[in-house]
């Protein structure tokens, strides 16, 4: 149906909110945009986390050039997809832009999710893991957002 929105925010079983689609996404069709301020990785490294009760959470999707885009920071409902072990979209950079494309089908009523694959400068141990720890139940599940083995 043309002019509907595709994905909608809504309360996640995999954690806070989450970007579910509200009609059939083809696999490789354009879902949206990952919008926020572009910002040096520096900068938002020592930017205090805006939920002192989850000082983890951000909304940063690293672009490999020393920035990032902040998507709590002028963001759109993109910055509400959550992390998957097994992912069903795929992030496509175009410079300074991040855009959101279906991996595979993607049914309606699905949540969206990506494979946040952190990564940390702390050595890895079970606090680090736990800290990052995955609740995306899907099978092949790592058991952390973090980059890399599974940890389960």
């Amino acid at each position: 149906m043309p002019g509907r929105r595709r994905i909608a925010v809504r309360k996640s079983p995999i954690h806070g909110r989450g970007v579910f689609a509200t009609q059939d996404i083809a696999t490789g069709d354009l879902v949206c945009e990952y919008k926020g301020k572009l910002v040096p990785w520096e900068s938002a490294a020592r930017a205090v986390s805006q939920d002192p009760a989850q000082p983890d959470h951000t909304f940063l999707f690293d672009l490999g050039n020393g920035y990032v885009i902040d998507g709590g920071l002028g963001g759109n409902s993109a910055r509400w997809i959550n992390h998957s072990c097994e992912p069903n979209y795929l992030p496509e950079l175009d410079g300074t832009r991040i855009f959101i494309r279906a991996g595979r089908h993607i049914a309606s009523g699905e949540e969206l999710s990506i494979d946040y694959a952190l990564v940390s400068h702390e050595p890895r141990s079970k606090s680090l893991r736990d800290r990052y720890r995955c609740h995306c139940g899907a099978p092949r599940c790592r058991g952390t957002m973090l980059a890399g083995r599974r940890s389960r």
